[in-house]
């Protein structure tokens, strides 16, 4: 009876080894298929897309002008027009908006500044690729417009930014060697209405493509995981029938009548 005692308590421990280790590989599908790690995660927030418009709260709707350089859409995907659009908004704050030393639109400035700063510092969007990516001059357009016109672009943009690190679920790709050198003339004229109807991307043709490059590590973490679950499944059913037959061995074994071997009766024990 000590010996099946003894069996039951290993295999009530060895039981819940292999139930603890089905739950953690159940729990690592959705881990590994959770937002942006790290830093990047949080490199912006409200706070920051509110002092920006409390920036633009305080400019003149009409009157004076500025001219500065930025970048236009046209047929960018939301990666590469950020990526693209980025370093505009740190040079318009950094140029064209300055503001009495301590003035609280002067700290918002340098908060916004020191935001981009930042994105760039934790690696959140790398810099242009220069052997493998084009200066993306052919979108850069001149502007003249108020500054409350040119803090609602950069605004835009890093709208857009929180948006692509807040609802992407996977590593972002940043690649834009091909979008950026595919500013030909066909890319920059406008598509007839029917061809915009019928993409439904207001004339973004390589939205679909930047897409399937932006989910294609989270397919490929989804498939490791689903073969890493149905490999344990495996496991577990093996290992449960191993020990239903050992357990049923055992019990076979205890209901038997307890006979002496016959080694003890013909040779006893000699007496002292």
């Amino acid at each position: 009876m000590s010996q099946m005692t003894h069996y039951k308590t290993g295999h009530i421990i060895h039981k819940t080894k292999v139930k603890s280790l089905c739950i953690l590989i159940l729990l690592y599908i959705p881990l590994s298929m959770m937002e942006i790690p790290g830093p990047c995660r949080h490199s912006i927030t409200k706070d920051h897309l509110l002092q920006m418009k409390s920036l633009i709260n305080i400019q003149l709707r009409n009157g004076c002008t500025i001219t500065y350089k930025f970048i236009e859409r046209k047929h960018l995907s939301l990666v590469c027009y950020v990526k693209a659009a980025l370093p505009r908004v740190l040079e318009l704050l950094s140029k064209r908006f300055h503001y009495a030393q301590g003035s609280e639109a002067a700290l918002s400035t340098l908060t916004l500044q020191n935001l981009i700063l930042n994105i760039y510092s934790q690696h959140c969007v790398p810099a242009l690729n220069e052997e493998l990516e084009e200066d993306p001059v052919a979108f850069e357009r001149q502007f003249t417009d108020s500054p409350m016109r040119a803090l609602q672009r950069a605004k835009e943009v890093l709208d857009l930014y929180l948006e692509l690190i807040t609802h992407t679920h996977t590593v972002v790709d940043w690649a834009c060697e091909a979008e950026y050198s595919s500013h030909g003339p066909a890319a920059i004229t406008e598509p007839p209405a029917s061809t915009e109807a019928a993409l439904g991307l207001g004339g973004q043709p390589h939205q679909s493509s930047s897409k399937e490059r932006f989910y294609k590590p989270g397919f490929i973490v989804l498939s490791v995981s689903a073969g890493l679950l149905l490999v344990l499944g495996i496991y577990c059913f093996i290992d449960r029938k191993i020990l239903q037959g050992q357990l049923q061995r055992l019990a076979m074994e205890s209901d038997r009548p307890d006979v002496r071997p016959q080694g003890e009766d013909m040779y006893p024990l000699s007496s002292s």
